[in-house]
């Protein structure tokens, strides 16, 4: 059995936005995204604040989320957008209706998009996500990014669908013993999943696709670190995931963007935090 306590925690922690692939003026959400624990499994721990644990992901959606009672809220940073635009950052909060367990689960999100350089809510937009928890730690979702609420984004929302399974690899997935446990996602999506293509010199920008492949490794390290390489569609990502209060779920993710140096022909750098909280 795949980390009772960790999974035990993880629910709590739900979508966040992040500060990568244009995170400041596109909402994603999935840098604390964290596996939710199936029904019958260990009891979580009481209170509305449950245990913390490192995230998974940096840019790419999960197929888990949060269910009915759980709320979060997440900031993100990063010190250069993409193709060379200054530093810029996001705020997010959402919750999550229904039951991934016993039905089907909704994440709802909403994202104050590059709040730095345009103010707070001038930029508004929201993310949708149906998610399904099934047998085997494993998940799937569909869902749509970047609904316009107000503001313009230059860019139209962008639709997903993909499937994430967490795998023991030491001690039967043990939470105590480092390196016990892996998150593996794969999924397909258009937009900012689509690779990016050179359109004049030095610049790079989305190419235009009807699909792209995008996938994430989270490999957990111990009960504080979490160790994450994602390829988004278009950039490779670096980061690791940091939950240093085990009773109180805040989680700081740090990471190097476009390690390849598609966009900016360097990496970037990008800073998130989240917190989550369960009201049942």
């Amino acid at each position: 059995m795949v980390g009772k306590k960790w999974i035990n925690s993880l629910l709590i922690l739900a979508a966040i936005a992040m500060p990568s692939v244009g995170m400041a003026q596109q909402p994603t959400k999935e840098q604390l995204l964290l596996p939710p624990l199936p029904e019958g499994w260990t009891p979580r721990p009481p209170g509305i604040f449950g245990q913390s644990a490192p995230g998974v992901s940096t840019a790419s959606p999960l197929a888990f989320g949060p269910n009915f009672g759980d709320v979060f809220f997440g900031v993100g940073y990063q010190g250069t957008t993409r193709n060379d635009g200054g530093d810029d950052g996001s705020l997010s909060g959402g919750f999550g209706l229904g039951n991934a367990q016993t039905a089907i689960g909704l994440e709802v999100v909403l994202v104050s998009a590059s709040t730095v350089r345009s103010g707070l809510f001038e930029r508004t937009m929201m993310a949708l996500k149906a998610h399904k928890t099934l047998p085997g730690n494993a998940g799937i979702a569909f869902g749509i990014e970047g609904i316009e609420l107000n503001g313009e984004s230059g860019a139209d929302p962008n639709w997903f669908a993909v499937a994430s399974r967490v795998v023991a690899l030491r001690d039967g997935g043990n939470d105590a013993t480092p390196f016990s446990q892996a998150t593996l996602n794969i999924g397909v999506g258009n937009g900012r999943f689509c690779a990016a293509e050179e359109v004049a010199t030095d610049v790079f920008g989305t190419k235009d696709c009807s699909a792209n492949v995008f996938a994430s490794v989270g490999l957990r390290a111990n009960k504080y670190i979490g160790l994450i390489a994602d390829y988004t569609g278009q950039d490779v990502n670096l980061g690791v995931s940091l939950a240093p209060f085990p009773k109180f779920p805040i989680v700081f993710t740090p990471a190097l963007v476009d390690v390849a140096g598609m966009a900016n022909k360097e990496m970037r750098f990008t800073l998130g935090a989240g917190i989550g909280m369960r009201f049942r």
